[in-house]
């Protein structure tokens, strides 16, 4: 998409974001892991750059139009659906069975910082925007060095 061309519209990719907030905002204070939670080990300059590539990255789909027409958009909702499923399912363990293998083990743990990418690249493919892919990608890099920060310490 030519960056160009970017308008405000009422049919946006920004609906798309509702469940993924909603989600978090609902179970985020039920997971009380301390490896998910902290932020003591990572530095002020990590933290900055992933909470503005955050706020990009879920302010910038309001300028994505949402129109599942052609096949590069209706891969991209295939990719956001199942992306969503697997970031929904990857804080199950974490909140049911915080004391389990799998919320213990690095994967487990890191999880819920990898899985968005999925959805976040569905909405790129929907709103036909390699930028907002570029922003995704580096939003879920800043996220995860902050979890594997977590994971060391």
């Amino acid at each position: 998409m030519d960056l160009m061309k970017l308008e405000l519209r009422w049919l946006n990719c920004l609906w798309l974001m509702i469940p993924l907030l909603t989600w978090n905002i609902v179970l985020a204070p039920k997971i009380t892991l301390e490896q998910i939670n902290s932020d003591a080990h990572s530095s002020a300059w990590l933290l900055a750059a992933e909470n503005i590539t955050r706020i990009i990255v879920f302010a910038f789909p309001l300028l994505l139009p949402l129109q599942i027409q052609d096949g590069f958009s209706k891969t991209g909702l295939a990719i956001y659906l199942l992306g969503t499923l697997f970031y929904f399912l990857s804080w199950i363990p974490l909140i049911w069975m915080p004391n389990s293998v799998w919320s213990q083990s690095a994967v487990g743990l890191l999880a819920p910082r990898l899985t968005p990418f999925l959805p976040f690249l569905g909405i790129a493919l929907i709103g036909h925007s390699v930028l907002y892919g570029v922003i995704s990608a580096l939003f879920i890099l800043l996220h995860t060095l902050h979890g594997i920060q977590n994971l060391t310490s």
